[in-house]
């Protein structure tokens, strides 16, 4: 997909104007130097997806845009990490799992876990995923790269396997 120039140099003149304004949106709602960066890319490459034009770039209308822009792609990330950094307890870890041959608990380590039952409820699927992301914490695209999977596809089967974690009967667990 080719730009036309007219839209380049729009998008290259708001990236000089509130590149930095946009950064400090983002970092106070994020309060993450690396997820405010995040935002900015992301919101840019919406305004680009969207072919956003106005013709003046210093425009309040325009710069009203991008703000909102930015606040909602911050919010978008804001909300994609709380909902990977809700916990789970779980349990011991399985033989081999994301690529990773297991290592035998220490002696000071509790063997039992309380949701053992829980998590071997889980289809192997959501059972790699939910492991995975909590007790081996990786980020969503290590996760992908791990069970060779889209990103979208782990987020779909870490918000389903929480779901079936909530409904099994008899088990309490904060997710």
């Amino acid at each position: 997909m080719a730009l036309p120039s007219k839209q380049i140099s729009f998008i290259e003149k708001c990236y000089e104007l509130y590149e930095q304004k946009m950064f400090r949106v983002a970092l106070s709602v994020l309060h993450n130097e690396t997820y405010a960066e995040d935002a900015v890319q992301d919101a840019f490459l919406q305004l680009i997806k969207h072919k956003v034009h106005f013709d003046d770039p210093a425009s309040d209308d325009c710069k009203r845009y991008i703000i909102t822009v930015i606040r909602n792609a911050s919010i978008n990330i804001y909300n994609k990490r709380k909902n990977e950094n809700q916990i789970v307890s779980l349990t011991e870890e399985p033989e081999q799992l994301c690529g990773i041959k297991a290592v035998a608990p220490e002696e000071n380590v509790e063997a039992e876990f309380e949701y053992q039952p829980l998590m071997n409820s889980l289809p192997e699927k959501y059972y790699d995923v939910v492991y995975c992301l909590v007790v081996k914490d990786y980020s969503i695209s290590e996760t992908a790269r791990k069970l060779g999977i889209t990103e979208a596809n782990v987020r779909k089967r870490y918000e389903r396997a929480k779901k079936m974690m909530r409904k099994n009967p008899g088990h309490i667990l904060e997710i």
